[in-house]
């Protein structure tokens, strides 16, 4: 039996959590949209997605400073940030934060599906 992959989405834009949503689901990952970081916070508690796709710009702060959070929510997490920030010093950070995959908005389902396949998310 198959592993069962799990997604949440941690972006403020209603439109990327229903494309993203709608692509995962093609590949049969279980996806949780939240549209803000407390919210996050608050199914962290209870969930421990096997994948995040987050955001950094939010009302509340930036996603860049939630990576700890989730971190110490559960270290095995693989985090995706998914951001149309172009500030030099994010992508660093990022990594530094422990990102596994950097992705520059707008993506496409093709980038999507390609970091997925590297991160051995197999297409069911």
């Amino acid at each position: 039996m198959a592993k069962v992959v799990t997604a949440m989405i941690i972006d403020d834009d209603e439109d990327i959590g229903i494309l993203m949503t709608s692509l995962l689901k093609i590949r049969k990952i279980y996806c949780l949209t939240v549209q803000t970081l407390s919210e996050a916070r608050e199914y962290l508690q209870k969930l421990k997605p096997t994948v995040i796709f987050l955001d950094n710009s939010f009302p509340e702060g930036l996603g860049i400073n939630f990576i700890q959070v989730i971190k110490s929510a559960d270290k095995d997490i693989k985090i995706i940030m998914l951001t149309g920030d172009n500030s030099p010093w994010i992508e660093q950070k990022a990594s530094d934060e422990g990102v596994d995959y950097f992705l520059r908005k707008p993506v496409n389902a093709q980038i999507i599906n390609e970091v997925l396949d590297e991160m051995n998310f197999i297409r069911q």
